[in-house]
């Protein structure tokens, strides 16, 4: 429908925007104003978050919300919020929360109709097209959320599939057109700001992007919601994981606040974990952390580590700056990881993890937005970002084949540039990265197999966790062969395989060392004779 120049349409023009439902309420002669929209737009519900949830988004939430209050007042038109995020992140009900702190009515664009069949996009606008004429005079704000069936562009799934942008919407212009006179407020949600045309775009007043809240903010939420139904260890396995967006816990929450009768606290807090897990694996996310998953902290020290710069000082000297960036290369399993969760409990921050499937995506410019949020994230949580296999994202842009890997790399250095926490980067393959990164690290610290000493001592301590006799000096020798091909990663593998395959001495665990030394491409070892046999006692 076309609005006349003073807003006016004949009326029976706007049966046919709306349903057969609106049309026999016309015909009533007690028709209430809201029932001949309700069918396709209603009053929504209240919020169970307030604008206080949201305070990861900075101060921009309140500026919306004062710039909602000063435009109605001044009854200024064409005014619209695009809030974007993955699934689950709270759009709706910062939406909500936005109605209540205004002290508005909040009606919403229905997106099923009375039969709870789903409303076609062009259904939707015209609804809410009448629900502009309609509430024009009454102390509202619309939202309308999924407006993908209605901006998205024809083809426009299909373009990112391939890896292109297609914006050709046959609404465009009553779309335009609606963006720039809408008499009443509007928020609109989508979780895929691709699928809009730029055109639409810069039409919006505030565009708000929603990721998954920090983990302070997580931790809150999980207290808030759950902290009669989880214990400790279940909250702490909650709010490490970065996916966990609010809806997915507050639904978890509010099943098993159902069943807490029939369940006893351990039942209940375990059956919470499991719910949200299950999700976050249907969602294409990261499993929780398996209980007893997190790393021996008894068996890690830094005199077991063997790299080219003193560890211990450098923790020291961290410790007292501000930030840094680091390249930690080498071999798999000499430690670099292990050394990223050591710094940041030293630093007493939490340590945000983003490996090469974390970022990567198939999608033209997702990986750049990618990086660019992890980094936004560590700046929200004051923590330590480790990039992962940051070989991925480095290569030498000298050998690109596509433009998107120079960007990749041109995203990655500028949020380098601006960074001001710690950052640490990993590779096994230092090889090939681009030399403008290499430059942009403050240092770079090899890590390499351990020497004999370091080995025998990393012995000892796996036999005293693990209740076992002190290895016999008869050791030594077979240690020593191993040494600059043992890493602590083959510590740790032999220590979980120790967990089904009992070791009943010291000598069993040279063995199984001996095992996963053999597997490694061979090395030079030094001329002399060497026990080829671990000797027992």
């Amino acid at each position: 429908m076309t609005l006349d120049r003073d807003g006016s349409r004949d009326l029976m023009g706007a049966f046919d925007l709306l349903s057969r439902d609106f049309a026999l309420a016309m015909m009533r002669a007690d028709v209430d104003l809201f029932d001949l929209l309700r069918s396709r737009v209603s009053v929504s519900a209240r919020p169970t978050l307030s604008l206080a949830d949201y305070a990861h988004l900075g101060g921009q939430v309140d500026l919306i919300r004062r710039y909602l209050a000063k435009a109605r007042a001044q009854k200024k038109s064409g005014v619209n919020i695009l809030a974007y995020g993955p699934p689950g992140t709270g759009k709706t009900e910062l939406a909500r929360a936005l109605g209540a702190a205004l002290d508005v009515t909040l009606f919403e664009v229905n997106t099923v109709d009375s039969d709870d069949d789903p409303i076609r996009g062009t259904e939707r606008l015209n609804a809410f097209r009448a629900a502009q004429r309609f509430l024009r005079a009454q102390n509202a704000v619309i939202l309308f959320d999924e407006v993908d069936d209605v901006f998205e562009s024809d083809g426009a799934g299909l373009a990112r599939l391939l890896g292109a942008q297609v914006f050709h919407n046959k609404h465009k212009g009553a779309i335009v057109k609606i963006l720039e006179s809408n008499p009443v407020p509007t928020i609109w949600l989508t979780n895929d700001v691709r699928a809009l045309d730029p055109a639409f775009i810069r039409r919006f007043d505030w565009v708000l992007e929603m990721p998954v809240p920090p983990r302070s903010v997580r931790e809150r939420l999980i207290a808030t919601h759950c902290d009669m139904l989880a214990d400790a260890q279940a909250r702490q396995r909650l709010a490490e994981s970065e996916h966990l967006a609010p809806a997915v816990l507050t639904r978890a929450a509010a099943v098993v606040g159902t069943l807490k009768d029939a369940l006893d606290p351990k039942s209940a807090s375990d059956t919470l974990v499991q719910i949200v897990d299950g999700t976050l694996r249907a969602q294409g996310h990261r499993a929780l952390r398996s209980q007893g998953a997190q790393p021996c902290p008894e068996a890690y020290d830094l005199a077991c580590v063997h790299a080219d710069t003193d560890l211990d000082s450098l923790v020291e000297g961290l410790s007292g700056t501000g930030g840094a960036r680091l390249l930690l290369h080498g071999l798999p399993g000499t430690g670099k990881t292990a050394f990223a969760h050591h710094l940041a409990q030293r630093l007493d921050k939490p340590l945000l993890v983003r490996r090469a499937s974390d970022l990567l995506s198939k999608w033209v410019g997702e990986t750049e937005r990618q990086i660019a949020r992890a980094f936004a994230q560590a700046q929200e949580d004051d923590a330590v970002l480790l990039i992962d296999e940051v070989d991925s994202f480095l290569q030498d842009r000298s050998r690109a084949r596509a433009s998107w890997e120079v960007s990749q790399v041109n995203e990655l250095l500028t949020q380098m540039e601006s960074f001001d926490g710690v950052l640490i980067a990993t590779t096994n393959l230092l090889e090939g990265i681009d030399p403008a990164a290499l430059r942009r690290f403050d240092l770079k610290v090899r890590f390499e197999a351990l020497r004999a000493e370091q080995a025998w001592e990393l012995l000892c301590r796996h036999c005293t966790l693990a209740s076992l006799a002190e290895p016999h000096s008869g050791l030594r020798a077979a240690i020593a062969h191993l040494a600059g091909r043992v890493t602590p990663g083959d510590f740790a593998a032999v220590a979980r395989r120790s967990r089904f395959q009992k070791f009943s001495d010291a000598g069993d665990w040279v063995t199984a060392l001996q095992g996963e030394c053999e597997h490694k491409p061979k090395t030079s070892v030094p001329i002399g004779f060497v026990t080829a046999l671990v000797k027992r006692a």
